[in-house]
C-alpha cells in the first residue's frame, strides 16, 4: 500500500454521531446558537431576513405539510424525491431542511435547465414532487405533465417581501382548509389574510371591551390564559383555537397528539387549564363524567360549537366546570367558510336557553325560506352571512363557490330562528327528517336521548318511509350502558361507537349508509 496522507494535527477527529438538523439546529457543536441570529437574507432588500428561530420554524412547517399533504416520507427516509429548480432566494434553506426533516430527498436542478434536461432528471430520481420559483412555474408544469405529474404537485416558492396593501392582503390566499365533509366529499375552502385578521380581531373584541369595563370599575381580576389542543388544526376550530387566538391573547397552548379521553380530563387538571372551547359531544362526555367536576376544576371561561347543543346539556356541562355555579358555558356559531365563529356570547352573559349569542361585531346574518324570501322573527329558516371573513371560495371549484353564494351571501345550510332577541340553531338543512310535510332536525331528537342517563351518545338520521316515498322514519343510533338498557322494536340501534370526523361531529352519512345496508335496500320497516 502506498504512503496514505492524514492531517498532521488530528488525523482521527471524534465526528458527532448526529444527523445534520440536529447537529445544525440543536447541539452544542454549532457556532450558532441565537436565536434572534440573521442566517438569511435578500441581498436586494435586506430587510427581508430569516433568523434561526424563523429558519427552524419554517423548516417545521415545511416538513409538516410535505409529509401530510404529499406524503413525503411516509414509508421511512430516504425514498421520497423532491425536485426544486429555482433561482437563488432565502426561502431555499428553509425548503432544504424542510424536505430532510420530512425523511425525503432533495433534488436541485439547475435554473438554466431546457424542459427536456428538466423531464430527464426528474424521471431519473423518480421524483413525484417539484418545488419551482415564480419565474420557474411555465418550465416546472411543463415537465410536470411530460412525466405525468399533476399541477396539484408543483409548488411555486417565492421569498419576496409580503405586501401590506390592503387588496392584496384581502386576495392573498394563505390557507386551504378543507371542509368536514358530513354531507358530502370535502372542499377546500380558501381564506385570506385578510378573514383570519378580521376573526382573530373581532372574536377578541368583546372580550377586551369587557375587561376595559370591568378595570374602569375596579373588579377586574386578570387570568392566565391556557388552553389545551386537542382539535385537529386541519379544521378551523383547532386551527384558529389553538394557533392563531391564544398567541393573539398571550395564552399558552399544551398540545396534545390526539384526543382520548382519559389523557384529555389527566392534561386539563395537569396544567391548570382555565380556557376550554371544545365541541358538544365532549361536553356531553363531561356532563355525564363522575370525575369530571374534578378535573375541570381550574376552568374558568368556556365555549362550544361545531353543531347544536341545547340548555339542557348546555347547564349539565357547565355544573361540572370551575367551582359548579361560576362557569358556564358559552355558544358560537361558524364554519369553515366563516373563518370559524361569527356569533357568540358576550364575556358575563349567561344564557341557559341553548342559543349561539348575536352576531360578532362586523358580521351580517340572515334568515330566508326556499325561496330565498326573510322570515319574520319566530320563523325557522336558512342562515345567510356577509362578512370580511366569508371565505374567497373553495379552492379550484367555481360550480361549488358559485352555489354557495346568493347575491354576496354565504347560504350556510343551517337553519336557525331568531326569537326573543337571540339566534338558534335548529340544524342543517340537509340533515333534517321530512315526515308527513313536517321536518324535525335531528339534533332535537338526540338531546332527547342525551337526557337519558344511561345514554352515553346518540345520533339520528333519517330513513326511507315503508308508507309514504315522500317521508323519512327517524332511525337513532345509541351508545348506552348495556346493563341497563336493551334494544326493542322500532328504529334504535345500540352501538359501540358512533362515527366523527376530527372534531366530533356526527357522521349521519354514514350512519344513513349503514341503515340501508341493514335494511337491505328497502323501505320497510326498522
Amino acid at each position: 500500500m502506498g504512503q496514505i496522507y492524514r492531517n498532521p494535527i488530528n488525523p482521527h477527529p471524534g465526528i458527532p454521531q448526529l444527523d445534520l438538523l440536529t447537529l445544525l439546529f440543536e447541539s452544542e457543536h454549532s457556532a450558532c446558537q441565537d436565536d434572534g441570529k440573521i442566517l438569511h437574507a435578500d441581498a436586494a432588500d435586506p430587510s427581508n431576513k430569516i433568523t434561526r428561530s424563523s429558519l427552524r420554524d419554517l423548516t417545521g412547517c415545511i416538513a409538516h405539510g410535505l409529509r401530510s399533504r404529499y406524503h413525503v416520507g411516509q414509508y421511512g427516509p430516504g425514498r421520497d424525491v423532491v425536485t426544486l429548480v429555482t433561482n437563488g432566494q432565502i426561502l431555499v434553506p428553509a425548503v432544504f431542511f424542510g424536505i430532510i426533516a420530512a425523511g425525503g430527498v432533495y433534488s436541485a436542478v439547475s435554473p438554466s435547465s431546457t424542459v427536456a434536461e428538466l423531464v430527464r432528471q426528474i424521471n431519473i430520481a423518480r421524483s413525484r414532487l417539484i418545488v419551482c420559483g415564480t419565474e420557474h412555474r411555465e418550465l416546472a408544469c411543463r415537465a410536470a405533465r411530460l412525466c405525468g405529474i399533476g399541477l396539484d404537485r408543483v409548488l411555486v416558492l417565492d421569498s419576496s417581501t409580503s405586501s401590506k396593501n390592503p387588496d392584496t392582503l384581502k386576495n392573498n390566499l394563505i390557507i386551504i382548509i378543507w371542509s368536514s365533509g358530513t354531507t358530502g366529499l370535502p372542499k377546500g375552502v380558501m381564506i385570506s389574510h385578510r378573514n383570519l385578521v378580521t376573526e382573530t380581531f373581532i372574536t377578541a373584541l368583546p372580550g377586551r371591551e369587557w375587561a376595559m369595563g370591568e378595570i374602569q370599575k375596579g373588579t377586574f381580576r386578570p387570568v392566565e390564559f391556557r388552553a389545551l389542543a386537542h382539535l385537529p388544526a386541519s379544521h378551523i376550530a383547532g386551527l384558529f383555537g389553538s394557533m392563531i387566538s391564544p398567541f393573539y391573547s398571550d395564552g399558552t397552548v399544551f398540545w396534545m397528539s390526539k384526543y382520548h379521553w382519559k389523557e384529555f380530563t389527566t392534561y386539563v387538571k395537569q396544567h391548570q387549564i382555565t380556557a376550554l372551547f371544545t365541541v358538544p359531544s365532549v361536553y356531553l362526555r363531561i356532563a355525564k363524567s363522575r370525575e369530571a367536576a374534578d378535573a375541570f376544576r381550574s376552568i374558568v371561561g368556556a365555549s362550544t360549537g361545531g353543531s347544536a347543543m341545547d340548555g339542557r346539556l348546555q347547564a349539565a356541562a357547565s355544573s361540572k366546570l370551575g367551582r359548579g355555579t361560576d362557569v358556564y358555558v358559552g355558544q358560537t356559531w361558524g364554519m369553515s367558510e366563516s373563518t370559524g365563529g361569527i356569533t357568540g356570547m358576550r364575556p358575563g352573559e349567561r344564557d341557559e336557553t341553548g342559543s349561539i349569542g348575536q352576531p360578532l361585531p362586523g358580521v351580517e346574518l340572515r334568515i330566508v325560506d326556499e325561496d330565498d324570501h326573510d322570515v319574520e322573527p319566530g320563523q325557522q329558516g336558512e342562515l345567510l352571512v356577509r362578512s370580511p371573513t366569508v371565505m374567497d371560495g373553495y379552492f379550484d371549484n367555481l360550480e361549488a363557490t358559485r352555489d354557495a353564494f346568493h347575491d354576496g351571501w354565504l347560504c350556510t345550510g343551517d337553519i336557525g330562528v331568531f326569537k326573543n332577541g337571540r339566534f338558534y340553531i335548529v340544524d342543517r338543512k340537509k340533515e333534517l327528517i321530512k315526515y308527513k310535510g313536517l321536518q324535525i332536525a335531528p339534533a332535537e331528537l338526540e338531546n332527547i336521548l342525551f337526557a337519558h342517563p344511561c345514554v352515553k351518545e346518540a345520533a339520528v338520521v333519517g330513513v326511507p318511509s315503508p308508507d309514504d316515498p315522500r317521508s323519512e322514519w327517524a332511525r337513532a343510533y345509541v351508545v348506552a350502558n348495556p346493563r341497563k338498557v336493551s334494544e326493542e322494536g322500532g328504529g334504535v340501534v345500540f352501538v359501540s361507537t358512533i362515527p366523527k370526523n376530527g372534531v366530533g361531529k356526527f357522521l349521519r352519512k354514514e350512519l344513513r349508509d349503514r341503515a340501508k345496508m341493514e335494511l337491505g335496500g328497502r323501505s320497510g320497516k326498522l
